[in-house]
C-alpha cells in the first residue's frame, strides 16, 4: 500500500494554484504524482446557499461538499483509489461521471480553501500559499473565466466585487499563516517548482 505526501497548494483564484500543480505532475510523472483539486467538490446550484439578493457565493467554504472532499482525501491516505466528481462550471451542475484519482507516492491538492479547511490541513504533510497582487489575479480570474466558463465581462466583474475579493480577505488570504512555504507568482513557474521540489524532498528526508 503507498502512504502518499499530500502537498497542498492555496492561494487566491488566478493565482496559478493549478498550473503549478499540473507543472508538478508534468515533472514527477503521472506514476508518481496525482491532482486533487478541491473546485470539483462544489454543491450543485440547486443545493448552494443563496445570499440575500438571491446570488450565490461559490467563493465561501460552505460551497463546497466537505463531507465528500474529506471523505475522499481520507481513502486516498489509507491507499486507496477514489471516484472523484467532475463539476460543469457553465451549468453549474455536477455530471453523472466521474474521474478516476489513482493513488500515488505524492498527491497535489489545490484550491481556495487547501487552508482554510481544518480537515484537509490535518492530511498535509506540506502547506504551500502562493502570493500574487490582486490586480493579476483578477486579469487571469477574468481571462479564464470567459474563455473557459463562458461568463460576460459583467458577470465575471460583478461576482469578484460581490464574493471573490471579499472572501479572499475574510477567508484565503487569512489562511496563509499556516503554510510552511509562500511563494510569490512573481517568480516564474519553473522557480516556484523548484522550491517545491526542494521543499519535498527536505520535508519527506525530515519525516523518514
Amino acid at each position: 500500500m503507498i502512504k502518499p505526501f499530500f502537498v497542498g497548494l492555496a492561494g487566491g483564484s488566478g493565482s496559478g494554484k493549478t498550473t503549478l500543480a499540473k507543472s508538478l505532475h508534468s515533472h514527477l510523472g503521472s506514476d508518481q504524482t496525482s491532482i486533487f483539486c478541491l473546485d470539483w467538490y462544489y454543491h450543485d446550484i440547486c443545493k448552494q446557499p443563496k445570499l440575500d439578493d438571491g446570488s450565490i457565493n461559490f467563493d465561501h467554504p460552505s460551497a463546497l461538499d466537505q463531507y465528500l472532499l474529506i471523505n475522499h482525501l481520507q481513502q486516498l491516505k489509507k491507499g486507496r483509489n477514489v471516484n472523484a466528481p467532475i463539476y460543469n462550471f457553465a451549468t453549474h451542475h455536477r455530471s453523472k461521471l466521474t474521474r478516476k484519482i489513482a493513488n500515488r507516492p505524492t498527491i497535489f491538492i489545490e484550491g481556495l480553501h487547501t487552508l482554510v479547511l481544518s480537515e484537509v490541513r490535518r492530511i498535509l504533510d506540506l502547506k504551500i500559499f502562493i502570493d500574487l497582487s490582486d490586480d493579476i489575479r483578477f486579469i487571469r480570474r477574468l481571462l479564464r473565466d470567459k474563455s473557459e466558463r463562458k461568463r460576460s465581462l459583467q458577470t465575471v466583474i460583478n461576482q469578484y466585487l460581490a464574493t471573490t475579493r471579499p472572501m479572499y480577505i475574510e477567508w484565503v488570504l487569512p489562511s496563509r499563516r499556516f503554510a510552511d512555504v509562500v511563494l510569490s507568482a512573481e517568480n516564474s513557474v519553473s522557480e516556484m517548482k523548484r522550491i517545491v521540489l526542494s521543499q519535498i524532498q527536505a520535508t519527506s528526508k525530515a519525516g523518514n
